[in-house]
């Protein structure tokens, strides 16, 4: 049996490692399918269920600009029953203020949510729901899960949601609110605006010329509601 202690963290900063890949591009989103019979119990952490997640076998991985409208039929190879997804991005905070991110999905063996730093890969906050999670399309259903971080400028964090489903496969969007505006979908083009602009590659080739470089910074920890 492998070690509980070990073996999240490891997960966690393979799962990280993951997340930066390719990040030099427009902001990416990532939703993988697997197949699961997996049930969310109570006392079960994120890493619990995120490792419950990768044991199982690759369904359908996807890199989209957006978490809007998730579905089995587009993202999961038609797949209706005995799978689990993983939606994440990952992100450096440019305007400060409180952000709230709603989930509406179909997991009706349970999920999870969590928010992770980047730099070293420690969960700050996680929320695990072991009961049957279904929110109808219908953003006013109890089923709608929320939640509220206050992020300061050059935050650095990845934003992940798993969550295990036996039968029949409803679609998931995540929204976000900053500063209790009207919400909106979170995909690229709504988010961007609000984050680090990651320099091109031309400015990089640049400053290696000069022998300038990026400053390192550790991300501040976030007030969590």
């Amino acid at each position: 049996m492998p070690d509980r202690c070990s073996t999240p963290l490891l997960t966690i900063v393979l799962f990280l490692a993951l997340a930066a890949v390719d990040t030099a591009a427009a902001l990416d989103f990532r939703a993988d399918f697997r197949s699961s019979t997996f049930q969310a119990s109570p006392g079960d952490s994120f890493s619990d269920l995120l490792i419950a997640h990768q044991a199982g076998t690759l369904i359908q991985s996807n890199v989209t600009t957006g978490l809007e409208n998730i579905s089995t039929s587009v993202y999961g190879a038609g797949v209706t029953q005995n799978y689990s997804l993983l939606m994440e991005t990952s992100v450096e905070v440019g305007v400060e203020g409180q952000y709230t991110f709603q989930v509406g999905t179909d997991w009706g063996r349970g999920g999870a949510a969590a928010l992770i730093d980047d730099l070293d890969g420690t969960i700050l906050f996680e929320q695990v729901i072991t009961e049957d999670v279904w929110w109808g399309y219908d953003w006013n259903d109890p089923d709608v899960f929320t939640t509220t971080f206050d992020f300061t400028a050059g935050d650095s964090y990845t934003l992940a949601w798993v969550g295990f489903e036996g039968c029949c496969g409803g679609s998931s969007t995540i929204r976000f609110s900053v500063e209790g505006s009207g919400f909106t979908a979170l995909t690229s083009d709504a988010i961007t605006p609000l984050l680090v602009p990651e320099p091109s590659s031309l400015v990089l080739f640049l400053m290696g010329l000069t022998g300038l470089s990026v400053p390192a910074s550790r991300p501040r920890r976030p007030r969590i509601d």
